[in-house]
């Protein structure tokens, strides 16, 4: 082969590397980085002139391996890049870096789901085996208390057994609702009644909390195809939530925005935000930190999202939480 060709071929060649969507990255037989590719600038956030700094052998122990880091693009995003090295001729290396932030997401989203089936099941089997009892003492406790004069002090007793039998039952509800979730009954609504709607219910307990309520809506209805039901579920139990993270007081605001073919539901609450420690595990069945909680709002409001073809997100710090609801305006059946 003609040295022009050589030429041509190693011009192509380079014009290939850098428009490939993997990071590349060429080192000599010391670990010191001779080229990068743009996607390998852009994953390490450097520009080219960057590369004398790195060396590959603190990356890897053994000539060849694999490894998954954490970096921060130049746009300030966390992602996930697998490091694979490979041995070349002279003692020279080549590393193939490639985005698998997506990939993980996937498999930690299969994981979730694949985990809230099972206990699930696990769920239902137990409550059906408590609610039926409870009946039984429900009534004995009413006929009780309908044969005791309304004077006797025993009356009290007897009502704090079947108040105590309602809370059990709701909590109950909420395990089914769980295990089982209702089929969507989709159907045009305007979801910016729905929010306001569920705002109004939950005043109340915002009241107690003394939470200040802040509402913003586009001028015009927001129209979408959905389960307006199971969706007040959701926001219910993201708004509660939120108010009741903050236990000295402080301001709720639900924001509502038309994204196009999506819409997007933004509550912010002026808490202490989530500690680090339990961040990946708020969506958690049975996970809660509150001393009088189950654990079930935020795992059913996931969980009911993802029916809808939606995601919901998070971002805190010490100045609050900030869940992010992201819905199609047309539901996929």
């Amino acid at each position: 082969m003609s040295a022009t060709m050589d030429n041509m071929l190693d011009a192509h060649a380079a014009e290939v590397l850098e428009v490939l969507p993997v990071g590349i990255m060429l080192a000599d037989e010391a670990g010191a980085v001779s080229y990068a590719n743009r996607t390998a600038l852009e994953f390490l956030g450097i520009e080219r002139e960057g590369l004398k700094e790195i060396n590959i052998r603190g990356m890897f122990r053994q000539n060849t391996g694999k490894k998954d880091i954490m970096l921060r693009t130049k746009g300030k995003d966390r992602i996930t890049v697998r490091l694979n090295r490979i041995a070349l001729s002279g003692g020279c290396s080549a590393v193939v870096m490639t985005d698998i932030t997506e990939i993980q997401q996937l498999e930690q989203e299969l994981l979730k789901m694949d985990k809230l089936a099972t206990v699930g099941e696990l769920t239902s089997g137990i409550a059906h085996e408590i609610r039926n009892p409870l009946a039984g003492i429900k009534t004995t406790a009413q006929a009780l208390k309908g044969e005791i004069p309304d004077n006797d002090h025993r009356v009290a007793y007897i009502s704090r057994i079947i108040a105590e039998i309602d809370r059990l039952n709701k909590l109950l509800l909420n395990f089914f609702d769980f295990a089982k979730p209702k089929d969507l009954n989709v159907r045009a609504c305007d979801l910016k009644k729905v929010i306001e709607d569920t705002v109004f219910l939950m005043q109340d307990e915002a009241r107690q909390n003394r939470v200040q309520v802040m509402e913003f809506y586009p001028p015009e209805q927001v129209r979408i195809r959905a389960d307006s039901d199971l969706l007040q579920q959701v926001f219910m139990n993201v708004f509660i939530n939120a108010v009741q993270a903050m236990h000295s007081g402080g301001r709720m605001e639900v924001h509502l925005a038309d994204k196009g073919s999506q819409v997007e539901i933004t509550v912010k609450d002026t808490g202490k935000g989530i500690p680090e420690n339990i961040r990946n595990r708020i969506f958690d069945p049975f996970f809660t930190t509150k001393p009088k909680g189950i654990g079930l709002g935020l795992s059913i409001s996931y969980r009911l999202v993802k029916m809808h073809s939606g995601n919901i997100t998070f971002a805190t710090g010490p100045r609050g939480t900030t869940f992010t609801i992201t819905l199609p305006k047309e539901v996929a059946m």
